[in-house]
C-alpha cells in the first residue's frame, strides 16, 4: 500500500511539475509577445515610413477646391504624447521633420497640388493626445506645435487674435501637507500633474503617475482637467474620469489624483 501510495503522489507530482512548466512558458510568451506589441507600437509612431501614408491621407482629407485650384495644406504637425515626445530626443525629432518634409514637399509636387506657403512638418506635443495625432493647417509660416529654438522639450505658444486668458491656480493637500502652484495662459501650454519632475505640478507618492494629469485654461475662460490615461485614475468631487478625458473644474473643486485627494484654487 505504501509502494502505491508513493507512486500516485510521484504522478502527481509529475503533473502538476508540468502544468507549472506549461503555465510558466505560457506567461513568458505572453509578456514577449505584450512586450514585442508595445515596443512596436511606440515604434510605428516614429519611423518614416510608416508615418508617410498617415500624412498622406490626412492631406487629401484636407484638400481645399476653388474652381481649378487645388491647394494642399502646407502646415503639417505632428502632436506626440508627452512620453514619446520626450523619449525621441532633440536630434530624432528634427531629423525627422527634416525625413517628413522632405518626403511630403515631393508628394505634394507631384500631384501638383498649390500651396499657400513653403512645407513644414513639425514635431511637437499635447498633454491632451493620446498617442499621435496628425494636424494639417494652411498658412505662410507655423508658429505653434514646434520647438522653441534652443529649447528641448518646449513648445512655441499658439498664435491667436483671440485676447490672451491666463489665471493662477493651487493644489491644496487635504491630508498630504503639500501645496503646488501653477500659471495658466491660454497661448501657453498646459500645466502637468504627476510625480515626474518635467510637470509643472509635481505630486511624489507612488499612487500618482509620472505624468498623471494636465490643467489648461481655454480662451473662454474655463479651466479643463484631462486624465493622461494614469494608472490609478483622476478624480473630480469623487467622480472617476475616463482614462484620458477631460473635464471643465472650478475653484473649489476637489481633485484626486491616484490617492492623494487635493482642493483647487483659481484665482
Amino acid at each position: 500500500m505504501r509502494e502505491l501510495h508513493a507512486q500516485k503522489m510521484d504522478q502527481i507530482t509529475g503533473i502538476i511539475g508540468k502544468i507549472e512548466t506549461f503555465v510558466r512558458r505560457f506567461f513568458e510568451r505572453s509578456g514577449g509577445a505584450i512586450d514585442f506589441a508595445l515596443h512596436r507600437t511606440s515604434q510605428l509612431r516614429t519611423d518614416p515610413s510608416a508615418l508617410i501614408p498617415q500624412i498622406e491621407r490626412a492631406i487629401e482629407t484636407n484638400l481645399r477646391t476653388e474652381g481649378s485650384r487645388i491647394t494642399a495644406p502646407n502646415l503639417i504637425e505632428l502632436r506626440y504624447d508627452y512620453e514619446t515626445y520626450t523619449r525621441m530626443g532633440h536630434s530624432r525629432r528634427e531629423v525627422l521633420q527634416q525625413e517628413l518634409g522632405t518626403s511630403i514637399y515631393e508628394y505634394i509636387y507631384n500631384r501638383r497640388y498649390a500651396t499657400d506657403g513653403p512645407i513644414e512638418v513639425l514635431v511637437g506635443y499635447d498633454a491632451f493626445t493620446r498617442g499621435l495625432e496628425v494636424h494639417c493647417e494652411f498658412g505662410g509660416s507655423r508658429q505653434h506645435g514646434i520647438e522653441k529654438p534652443g529649447s528641448s522639450d518646449q513648445s512655441v505658444e499658439t498664435a491667436s487674435e483671440e485676447p490672451q486668458k491666463v489665471c493662477q491656480l493651487s493644489l491644496r493637500g487635504l491630508i498630504m501637507p503639500l501645496e503646488i502652484h501653477a500659471g495658466l495662459s491660454s497661448k501657453g501650454e498646459p500645466a502637468g500633474v504627476g510625480r515626474n519632475v518635467a510637470n509643472q505640478l509635481v505630486i511624489r507618492d507612488v499612487t500618482v503617475s509620472n505624468f498623471h494629469a494636465a490643467l489648461l485654461i481655454k480662451p473662454d475662460g474655463t479651466v479643463e482637467l484631462a486624465d493622461r490615461d494614469s494608472a490609478n485614475g483622476t478624480f473630480v468631487n469623487g467622480v472617476l474620469l475616463a482614462p484620458g478625458d477631460k473635464v471643465m473644474v472650478r475653484d473649489g473643486d476637489k481633485l484626486k489624483f491616484g490617492d492623494v485627494e487635493m482642493l483647487l484654487t483659481i484665482l
